[in-house]
């Protein structure tokens, strides 16, 4: 019997990327989640008593300098080590533009391929172990051929750092088809790069292990690692969860609500239905959606509607909120007579298809978006489509709030 852990994309120590991590508790509760994942890895290895760790690439993030960091890492691996545990790794793109990473001093049972290749073979487990690593943070072309053929009688196992055929929201990189590796002779492909789990194939088995922690919303949900058991030929995979804590969006419906205390009612609901997240914690993003007489109150008291739920998420002990954002509107109504503030909010609406408009709009946010410090510029962004779509998507809001603000007037004096 052979048991290992496959694990990739854990982006040790990368910095946050959401610019509403402003309470202090929160940012550093996210800020050492890739830290506690790796322990959690570990811990997994100690209690499951496998054989090896499996680490497809992207194990840092970037050009790592910390020696805080690289002291962490290196003390993880000396616990394994004395356990017994092998660790198999390569570099993806992001360890690849890593100087200090490249003078770590591991453990003897640590084994990090180089960029031409190798292949380690335990005989008395009956298994090869095959990678290639990344040599410059660029890997246009396939690194198939870098591989050897498979050890004959022996359960053959590649590492490999790959955006396959391609992935939404990932560059090319060493790019391949599932095809292309089933034809190659492995028993099993220990892919890494696309943060999402997926298990392409099962004759042979390919399997992309996801990240075991997120790091935004933009990566929602439980993260994991892949716990593979090989017995008498038999391969068995079962999914980890290795994320202490965990993004979520959820939208909170406000159709018809007219009370403050009714809304927070509904918030809470949803709040408390994310407190059983497998996850030790929660870090959500509401989106409240609908059409209730409250719109404009929501927006205008924002800071005051953050805090009472941000409080509603506190007493729960394990969710925290990152954002709370507007999408809900005021009821549909017809005005009676002439209203010069409808007028100016129905000329403002237009102006959000205004070729021109949107140009010079986009141009000054632009501007804006460059004088942000560098950590923070992401958030609007990766790609130039990006960044505009989310200047659009702020410009619409921005108008919606000002009418609603414009409009608050003839309720204010009714409620």
């Amino acid at each position: 019997m052979f048991r290992f852990i496959h694990t990739a994309d854990l982006h040790l120590d990368a910095p946050l990327k959401s610019l509403a991590l402003k309470d202090e508790d929160l940012s550093d509760l996210v800020g050492n989640a890739t830290r506690r994942a790796l322990e959690r890895i570990v811990d997994l290895c100690l209690e499951e008593d496998v054989d090896a760790l499996l680490v497809a690439g992207d194990l840092y993030d970037g050009d790592m300098r910390s020696m805080k960091t690289a002291a962490f890492l290196v003390s993880q691996m000396e616990r394994l080590d004395e356990a017994g545990i092998a660790v198999f790794m390569i570099r993806g793109n992001h360890d690849a533009e890593s100087v200090l990473t490249r003078e770590l001093e591991f453990s003897g049972n640590v084994h990090v391929f180089t960029g031409h290749g190798g292949t380690v073979e335990l005989s008395e487990k009956g298994v090869a172990v095959h990678g290639v690593s990344f040599s410059k943070p660029q890997a246009p072309e396939s690194l198939l051929p870098k591989y050897r053929p498979p050890v004959s009688g022996f359960f053959n196992i590649g590492l490999l750092h790959t955006s396959l055929a391609g992935a939404a929201g990932h560059d090319t990189y060493a790019p391949c088809s599932v095809n292309d590796l089933k034809s190659h002779g492995f028993d099993y492909w220990a892919l890494g790069h696309v943060h999402i789990r997926q298990v392409h194939s099962e004759a042979p088995y390919v399997v992309m292990p996801g990240m075991p922690q997120g790091r935004d919303v933009g990566e929602a949900g439980p993260k994991s690692v892949t716990l593979v058991t090989i017995e008498n030929g038999s391969v068995t995979l079962e999914e980890r969860i290795t994320s202490q804590v965990e993004f979520t969006r959820e939208s909170v419906a406000l159709d018809g609500i007219e009370d403050w205390r009714d809304a927070l009612d509904a918030i809470d609901a949803v709040i408390a239905s994310n407190a059983m997240a497998p996850s030790d914690h929660t870090v959500l993003r509401l989106e409240l959606t609908g059409e209730t007489p409250l719109a404009w109150r929501l927006r205008r008291d924002h800071d005051l509607l953050l805090e009472q739920v941000s409080n509603l998420a506190r007493s729960k002990g394990s969710v925290w909120i990152d954002k709370i954002v507007h999408r809900h509107t005021p009821p549909s109504q017809t005005v009676k007579g002439e209203d010069p503030r409808s007028e100016l909010g129905a000329l403002m609406a237009r102006l959000m298809e205004d070729e021109t408009f949107l140009i010079r709009a986009t141009r000054d946010a632009e501007d804006l978006v460059g004088d942000l410090p560098p950590e923070l510029r992401s958030a609007f962004g990766e790609t130039e489509e990006e960044q505009a779509d989310q200047i659009s998507a702020l410009l619409k809001e921005g108008v919606e709030e000002i009418v609603a603000r414009m409009m608050a007037g003839d309720r204010e004096e009714t409620s």
